[in-house]
């Protein structure tokens, strides 16, 4: 078990991270035919998560990380296939083991998502016990 907080004099609310990336045909949607390829939501959903998931990271002990509890994102422009994503991702709240953030992304013409995500700090040898007891019972 990990031993001691998670806590860190570098996490706290404010701290931000921005993250670029390349809209490849794998973060796009197919159903409209390769003409119409733009940014899908949950790939934005997912690059959102590991933006926020690595920001906690860089800023926890060993043997801390976190999982994702509640997203609540805005999809508001299309962006075509090969054009560049900026993410931007902040803590707005800390509480107790819950952490908020407000979440944007832009791409070069203007913002393509908002809205905010949760995660849950956890003890990974703590969480993997849990889990194995879980299986264990299933």
């Amino acid at each position: 078990m990990t031993s001691g907080s998670f806590e860190t004099s570098t996490l706290k609310a404010g701290i931000s991270l921005e993250r670029d990336i390349r809209i490849g045909e794998d973060r796009t949607i197919s159903f409209l035919g390769d003409e119409l390829r733009v940014y899908e939501t949950p790939s934005m959903i997912a690059d959102i998560e590991y933006a926020c998931r690595d920001l906690l990271f860089d800023n926890l002990a060993n043997g801390w990380d976190s999982v994702g509890t509640l997203v609540n994102i805005e999809h508001l422009a299309a962006t075509p296939v090969n054009e560049i994503v900026k993410i931007l991702v902040s803590i707005q709240e800390i509480s107790n083991r819950r952490v908020q953030f407000n979440c944007e992304v832009h791409d070069s013409q203007e913002i393509v998502g908002r809205g905010i995500h949760e995660r849950f700090i956890i003890d990974v040898d703590r969480h993997r016990e849990r889990i194995k007891e879980k299986k264990a019972k299933m």
